[in-house]
């Protein structure tokens, strides 16, 4: 009964209003190893998504859920706005907010643990594991029916593969078929993440950033690039859900590391690409790598024109600023 008046009230404050709104206030949900955070989409700088919780959730409740959207809602109506500064918050039409099946994208980023240590990466932690079981929060929330048909489980962190639960939750979501996608250094080879790429319902997304040794270890300061090209490789026995990223900045962007990283790609029997770029160098004026010059942006159609000579299929990062983006597209 509270709850369906509370949703009441919620819609008649602002459904059907012309005000400042981005759809991932009613999708996303983003579990850190302390706040939980609305997404992990924000292109505001210093990257500071809108805080749910300040700290990790022992169990979910949907009063206190609808709540902190109202709080995101009204902040986002003044000066105060906890999302101004994202690209993403435009003045559009809300929509009327149904809570069944309304979360579309849930990000699992509550471990810090990895065996990479990149260089753009601002986790500092990178030894400890989860500070909390998440399992049964995401279980809550399955049970209240407020998880799409369509979800996407983005693993994050970390690394993934490192996480203790890992199996337990990647198994778990399965038996829902619920799709998950696997943001990865690669350098652990998973058999559950291929046998789910095999069956359509996980996706892998590793990173190399490069196409070769020196520029690799450059970024991730260590050495196992030649394993992680091994690991994609193997990955590439489900080519339609392996994605190779390469993030531009000013340590990645050179001719010599785009055509090499498209051979090592074309070698490893890869079929998809992101051209990503790093975010703070493409929406932050005081990036420590620098800003994304005319000249990284050229490199970035060469990879493109390169894909497409090798029949590789390519997508071009949300985190260009939109006249980069549009320009790669274009050109």
């Amino acid at each position: 009964m509270l709850k369906n008046l509370l949703l009441y009230i919620f819609n008649k404050r602002y459904a059907g209003k012309e005000l400042r709104f981005c759809n991932r206030i009613y999708e996303d949900i983003s579990f850190m190893p302390e706040p939980v955070n609305k997404c992990c989409h924000s292109t505001k700088m210093p990257y500071s998504p809108p805080v749910m919780w300040g700290q990790h959730l022992k169990k979910f409740d949907f009063i206190d859920w609808l709540t902190q959207l109202d709080d995101i809602m009204y902040f986002n109506q003044t000066g105060n706005s906890k999302c101004l500064g994202c690209k993403f918050l435009e003045k559009q039409i809300v929509p009327k907010y149904n809570p069944r099946e309304s979360l579309k994208f849930i990000t699992i980023n509550h471990f810090t643990k990895c065996n990479s240590n990149c260089i753009y990466c601002g986790i500092r932690h990178k030894t400890e594991d989860i500070r909390f079981k998440l399992l049964p929060v995401l279980k809550q929330i399955i049970k209240q029916k407020m998880i799409s048909k369509d979800v996407l489980f983005n693993w994050g962190g970390g690394e993934p593969t490192l996480c203790s639960e890992f199996e337990e939750i990647a198994k778990y979501l399965h038996s829902y078929n619920f799709r998950q996608a696997v943001n990865s250094s690669g350098i652990i080879f998973s058999q559950t993440i291929l046998d789910g790429m095999k069956d359509g319902s996980m996706s892998i997304q590793i990173s190399p950033d490069s196409g070769t040794e020196e520029t690799y270890f450059k970024i991730k300061r260590q050495n196992n690039f030649n394993k992680v090209w091994e690991n994609i490789k193997k990955y590439a026995q489900a080519p339609n859900m392996l994605f190779v990223k390469y993030i531009f900045f000013s340590v990645s962007a050179n001719e010599n590391d785009v055509r090499e990283f498209i051979k090592k790609c074309v070698e490893a029997g890869v079929k998809n690409i992101v051209i990503d770029c790093e975010s703070n160098s493409a929406n932050n004026p005081y990036s420590p790598f620098g800003n994304i010059t005319p000249e990284i942006i050229e490199l970035a159609v060469l990879m493109k024109h390169l894909a497409q000579q090798n029949n590789i299929k390519y997508e071009i990062s949300y985190q260009w600023r939109q006249e980069h983006k549009k320009f790669i597209e274009e050109n």
